[in-house]
């Protein structure tokens, strides 16, 4: 065997046979980002939306944005050979060792049940911060090693998600989704400069909250703001709205689904029947 070889699972072989390119970018350091797709229907929810966010991204880090246009086809295309009628899809974009990489995976499933949405989910806060002051803060990036590990961490206390608390000690996000609160007649989520992910379910929430007369309020929140919270709920393409009703073992508000959440559900299936046509 001449030339470069790589070690690979027990055994030696040239790099162009592993699928695997050891000197790029996207693989040595996560230099990409990602998209996550809900399907519903065979068609994908959002993807301009997603799509946007993508090419924002890749604006912001200096890169060529992706080729959008030509997505549309081959997306469904893998939803058609997969079968997919309800799912989920990652996109994602990075760093090759020349120039960049578009990458569609689309499989079966969702990975909440109805039985989560009935009885809400419980989550920890955990130990790892979210540095609110980083440059990749607000970025959907494959540099998500911090959130799995607080999710894992999350995990080994019972819990169905992490949230993060920033560097100076406010809620900033879930390791996988945007928090809301609500409290005092106002829904209330961590801002911007708290340092979440500014999410496309985030957004539609917001919109339609605003739109049906409730008093919105994005702003620095303290842990003990889930304390007093009447309810809260999480976000993110995948999931929705899906109801927390429980932090670190005790309940958020009576412990079950509130109002105010179940409203805004109902209301985001509508936004969405809606963008279905």
């Amino acid at each position: 065997m001449t030339g470069s070889v790589v070690y690979l699972n027990g055994s030696l072989y040239p790099p162009t046979t592993t699928g695997i390119d050891p000197d790029a970018p996207g693989f040595l350091y996560g230099a990409g980002l990602f998209e996550t797709i809900r399907i519903e229907n065979r068609q994908p929810l959002f993807l301009d939306e997603h799509l946007e966010r993508l090419t924002n991204s890749a604006l912001h880090l200096g890169w060529p944005p992706p080729a959008k246009e030509t997505i549309n086809i081959p997306f469904q295309e893998a939803i058609a050979r997969r079968g997919v009628t309800i799912g989920r899809a990652r996109l994602n974009f990075f760093q090759g060792r020349e120039g960049f990489n578009l990458l569609l995976a689309v499989n079966d499933g969702l990975p909440y049940t109805p039985q989560e949405y009935h009885r809400g989910c419980p989550a920890a806060i955990v130990s790892i911060p979210r540095n609110q002051r980083s440059p990749l803060a607000g970025l959907k990036t494959m540099n998500y090693l911090e959130n799995l590990l607080a999710l894992a961490e999350a995990r080994s206390r019972g819990a169905r998600e992490a949230l993060l608390l920033n560097l100076d000690g406010y809620l900033a996000e879930g390791s996988r989704s945007n928090l809301f609160i609500v409290s005092d007649d106002a829904l209330y989520t961590p801002d911007p400069a708290s340092g979440p992910l500014p999410g496309l379910a985030r957004a539609r929430v917001l919109k339609i909250a605003t739109g049906l007369g409730l008093m919105v309020k994005e702003e620095p929140l303290p842990p003990e703001a889930l304390a007093t919270a009447r309810e809260a709920f999480l976000t993110n393409s995948l999931m929705e709205i899906l109801p927390l009703t429980q932090v670190d073992g005790r309940p958020v508000g009576d412990g079950h689904p509130g109002p105010v959440t179940t409203l805004l559900q109902t209301c985001y299936q509508e936004k969405k029947a809606a963008a279905r046509g």
